[in-house]
Parts: structure tokens; sequence; C-alpha cells
């Protein structure tokens, strides 16, 4: 069992242990006696459901997150505000279910309660009960994508370890002793970890010696370079993709179960969006000419689907004009007179827009999640400009997707506005096309509600 697996099992088991025991004390405090063997009865079963959607409501706050700098001068505010969600759910809850109870008392007593017992789990008992030994470690890689691994881990002191040295491929091949000299840093400065990049052609003729400190004599931990950064970043760093990448890590299909489970999901999601839709549709198209749009409700696009092969995708305009062909971002286009409408600006935030690609799911031509397909002329323009850029195209286009609820765009944007915002999508969208599973999907679905929620701020502060 790995160290993050550790670490999120303690903070489930903790998070469970204090729900139980701010019931515990909330009674103890509403009835000021010792909670008798009835009473407790009577509240375990729907504080139990309740806990259960609490957990849900801890992830999609992001108290979960492997990478969140939970800084302590935040935690408290984060876990009050998460905690106010959680009453307010509770309260709906017991109106809507004939539980035997209904403690209204109850609940804003265990508001003040819970609050403080989870303050003091969070931020001081599971530091003392999870101690960590800081290791230090030498990466062996170059690039961009290096310094970033760096900054995090050392910036961050929810790693173990950090690095007290960069070397370079340049650094490296200039140094004719570069085998002694490495073995000697690693002894002087007491090296317990080795990170590199084994594509490296410079780090082939000391991998021997490593390998020999890492799994003959168990004085070091090698650590793969590559998967490092994707543990750290949730995405495929990109300097990884080699045809050997793609061999190991591309599959056709993941398997027959998830595969049906998948589809099934797809059917039964779009039918219920669908029938939402369907109330709301009277409301959007009346908001659109109240505001004095007289355009089409809807628009088609030709859009890029799985293995490259075109797809129409209907959906509520939001924009003046609709350019199904277009191979510019859409700063771009309101540069050239194409303006986000104010309905549609609205629509494009709540991702109600998106609602009528139901039917092209219905076809089996997209999936509620997977990579985010792009329009055509956009589509072949990222790909002449980016290598490997199709590879996401490997499975079927979503609606939402891994991108789409871990990568944060330039100003108020919900999509790449740049080259760079673009590469960073591939590099999330490859993790998904290489991690994909139910599990993953219903993670991506409550990420999905989650954001959606946090762009009108109707949920809990989120970390970012």
């Amino acid at each position: 069992m790995g160290e993050r697996t550790r670490e999120l099992l303690t903070l489930v088991a903790g998070d469970i242990a204090v729900f139980m025991v701010s019931l515990w004390l909330t009674l103890l405090l509403r009835y000021v006696s010792i909670p008798s063997f009835d009473l407790l009865a009577d509240h375990l079963g729907p504080f139990l459901l309740l806990s259960s959607i609490w957990l849900l409501i801890f992830y999609m706050a992001g108290l979960y997150d492997k990478h969140t700098v939970f800084l302590k001068s935040l935690l408290f505010s984060r876990i009050l505000n998460t905690q106010v969600v959680n009453m307010l759910v509770a309260a709906l809850l017991f109106v809507i279910i004939p539980f035997s109870i209904a403690p209204k008392t109850n609940l804003v007593i265990y508001l003040f309660v819970s609050v403080a017992l989870f303050t003091w789990w969070r931020m001081v008992l599971f530091n003392r009960i999870s101690p960590r030994t800081q290791h230090k470690a030498i990466l062996i890689a170059d690039g961009p994508e290096a310094i970033e691994l760096v900054d995090e881990i050392n910036h961050n002191d929810r790693y173990n370890y950090s690095f007290v040295r960069i070397i370079d491929e340049q650094t490296a091949q200039n140094s004719p002793d570069f085998e002694q000299k490495l073995l000697a840093l690693i002894k002087t400065e007491r090296i317990s970890i080795i990170v590199a990049n084994p594509n490296g052609a410079y780090i082939e003729r000391v991998l021997p010696k490593i390998f020999d400190l890492s799994f003959i004599t168990f004085e070091l931990t090698f650590l793969d370079f590559n998967q490092v950064y994707e543990d750290t970043f949730d995405r495929v760093p990109l300097s990884a993709l080699r045809y050997e990448w793609f061999i190991t890590h591309v599959s056709q299909t993941k398997s027959l179960t998830y595969d049906v489970a998948k589809r099934l999901i797809d059917v039964v999601g779009c039918v219920l969006l669908g029938a939402v839709f369907m109330l709301l549709l009277p409301f959007i198209y009346l908001a659109m000419r109240v505001g004095g749009d007289r355009g089409p409700l809807f628009i088609a696009q030709e859009r890029i689907g799985q293995r490259n092969q075109p797809v129409i995708v209907y959906k509520i305009r939001t924009m003046t004009e609709n350019r199904t062909t277009s191979a510019t971002w859409t700063d771009e286009d309101a540069a050239q007179g194409n303006q986000v409408t104010k309905v549609g600006n609205v629509l494009r935030k709540l991702s109600i827009d998106e609602i009528p690609q139901v039917w092209t799911i219905l076809k089996g031509d997209m999936s509620l999640i997977g990579p985010r397909n792009d329009i055509k002329g956009l589509g072949e323009r990222l790909a002449a400009e980016i290598p490997y850029y199709n590879v996401r195209n490997f499975v079927k286009p979503g609606v939402t997707g891994w991108a789409q609820t871990h990568q944060h765009y330039m100003a108020d944007n919900i999509s790449p506005q740049s080259l760079q915002e673009s590469k960073d999508r591939l590099s999330y969208d490859l993790y998904y096309v290489k991690n994909r599973s139910l599990l993953l999907d219903v993670a991506i679905a409550l990420r999905t509600l989650k954001t959606v929620l946090s762009r009108f701020g109707l949920t809990i502060k989120l970390p970012r």
C-alpha cells in the first residue's frame, strides 16, 4: 500500500469517526446527559446516510485532493463552508425523506461541534498520526516539466521529499567522470531518492549503478520521472510521448464490462438530461428574445470525433454567429466581431448550451465523459502545431472530461484560448486515455458539478 493510499484511507476513516463523535457530542449537549442506546439508534441510521453524502461533498470541495495546498490560514474557512453546505443538504433531506426524527436544533449544534472537531482533526491530529520522514532527492532530467516538478515538490510540505539538486543533460554530458561525481553526491548528501528521465541518452551509462543501489543493496529508491510527474500533476508529461508510451498505455478497449457500463450510463444520463432540458427550453428561448437576440435557438457544428471521424454536434447558440468550420479560439472570434451573447454567457457558465449534445451521445458518436472534441477547423490547426495531438481522439469525445475539471484557463474562459493551454489540455486528455475507468468517470462527473456550481459561487469556496 502506497503512502497516498494510506493517507486517503486515514483521512476518510478519520472523517467518518468525526461525523459519529460529533453526533454523540451533539446529543450530549442537546439533552445534557449521556445519550441512551435508543436515542443513538434513532439518530444513527439517518446520520449514516447523511455521512455518505457528506463524504461526497467533501470530495467535491477538494478536501481529499492529492496535491491541494491546504494552508492553515484557509483550512478553517474551507471546513466551515463545507459543513454549512452539508447542514443545508441534511435539512433538505429531512424534509424530503420521512425519517423518524426532525432534529432542527440538533443540526445547528452539530454544525458547531463538527466544525470544531474537523478543524482539530485535519490541522492537528492528522499530522501527528501520519509522521513523515523528509527525504533528500536528486532529479536527473531537464526541460520546463522538470522545473515545474521541482517547484511543486520543494514548495509544498505535503510531500515527504525535496530535491536538493537538479542535473540536466548538458551538465551530465560535460562531466567525463559523471558517474563518480553522482555517486559521491549521493553519499555526501545522503540522497535516498533518485528521480530520473530514463529516455535521456546521458542517463544510460549510470543506470546500471543506480539500479544496483536501488534493487540490490536497497540504498536508494529509483523513480521514473514521467510517472512521478503524472502522479504529481494528474496529467501526462508531453515529453514522455514516444512510440513506447503509446504501445504500453493506449488500448482500444479497457474491458467489455467498462464499455457496456459506460454506454448504459450514457443512455440513462442523456434521458435524464434531456427531460430537464425540455423543461428549461421555453425559458431559454424567452430569455433570448427578451434580450433582443433574434437568431436561431440551435446550431449544428461539425466536430472531430473518435478516430478523427467527423460528427455533427447540436448546441444552443451562444455567439452572434455560428462559425462551424472556424479555426480560431473564442477570444480571436470576439476580435473579429463574433461575440458571446448575454444569455449565451450564462448558458456557457452553467454548461446548459451543451445539453443538446445528448442526441449525438444517444447515436453513439459521443459519451458524457471523455476528451472535449474540437470544431473541425480548430482541431486541424492544433493537430498541425502540436505533436501527437490527435491521440486524444483515440476514444469517444465527451461533453466533459478530465481536462475540463482540472485545468484552469486564463481570465474567465472555460476552454483553451492559446497553443500552450491546448498543450496542457492534451496532457490531461492523455491521462484520461491511459487511466480511463468507471471510477475515474465518476470522479469527473462529481468534479464537473463542482466546477459548474463554482462558476457562479453557488457552492463553497473551492481550492484551486
